[in-house]
């Protein structure tokens, strides 16, 4: 286990014997480790509300020094990228499989999920979603790329996106080829890259050689400090907190619903389009129709 597992073990273990300020603070640090290895601890005080004074307050009681030998353990981790520890999740949700622990985990994973929503609206500006519409309806060609647990997000995307507009490509790196996928981009197009930490290193080749040929990123990732958010032009944040050993992906299909819906509002030919597409799956019978049932 690495420093970063067993602190953060430490910090769920020890939550309940905290004074209420320094269990919001712990809260922020298990939710947010990437903003507690890029932004200062003043910055840190002003996103949460909390006083300074508490930060150094809980790094003591997590057997630190000073705060900044605290926050070292979460910047050696962004760097690193070292964020591979479903194993410890998923036994830590074994430990709590007796008793009362599914509905304990039941009403966590309600709340997370609350929280991801309410995130989701906070941390991404009207005016960035709005934005990132309109580079998508002004690219020659969008490009989507999401791999490992991101995959499914991207076909969503490109379903709906092929229902608005015919410039949407799904790379799919059949057969281990890439560079075939993403032969003709260039400066008139968008990539839209989905990636949670640990980021797939074929997403974040297939960001750099978009940037390197011109495009333009659009980067759906859960933190400022991700690889794809540091390659990316433009990056729309998903948050992904969840009590299962897996991250949720409820904020990145929401973000996609949203982000989609602002291009079908910019985009006048959609209607017309939505409505072919429709009539032709009805005719090849693509929906059930049995009256039977």
């Amino acid at each position: 286990m690495s420093e970063y597992q067993d602190l953060q073990q430490r910090l769920k273990r020890g939550f309940s014997d905290l004074p209420p300020t320094l269990q919001a603070a712990a809260t922020y640090f298990l939710e947010n480790p990437g903003n507690i290895a890029t932004l200062s601890m003043r910055q840190v005080a002003a996103n949460t509300g909390i006083a300074q004074g508490n930060f150094p307050r809980l790094a003591k009681a997590l057997g630190y020094d000073t705060y900044n030998d605290l926050r070292s353990v979460y910047s050696t981790h962004v760097q690193s990228g070292s964020i591979g520890d479903y194993h410890v999740r998923a036994g830590a949700l074994r430990d709590v499989a007796v008793g009362d622990g599914q509905q304990s985990v039941w009403e966590e994973f309600r709340s997370a999920a609350h929280r991801n929503v309410d995130a989701l609206f906070e941390q991404n500006h009207l005016s960035a979603v709005v934005r990132a519409a309109e580079d998508l309806a002004t690219a020659r060609t969008v490009y989507i790329v999401g791999m490992q647990a991101s995959l499914s997000s991207s076909v969503y995307a490109k379903y709906l996106g092929t229902m608005i507009a015919d410039r949407f490509r799904l790379i799919s790196g059949l057969g281990g080829v890439f560079g075939d996928d993403i032969a003709d981009i260039g400066p008139e197009d968008v990539m839209l890259a989905i990636s949670m930490r640990p980021s797939s290193e074929f997403s974040i080749r297939m960001a750099q050689a978009a940037r390197a040929r011109g495009a333009r990123v659009l980067a759906l990732t859960d933190s400022d400090a991700s690889p794809l958010a540091l390659t990316a032009d433009e990056v729309l944040l998903t948050p992904n907190r969840s009590p299962m050993f897996f991250d949720s992906y409820l904020a990145v299909t929401l973000l996609l619903e949203l982000l989609l819906g602002f291009l079908t509002m910019q985009s006048p030919d959609a209607p017309d389009r939505i409505k072919k597409m429709e009539y032709d799956r009805v005719a090849l019978g693509e929906y059930w129709n049995n009256k039977e049932y």
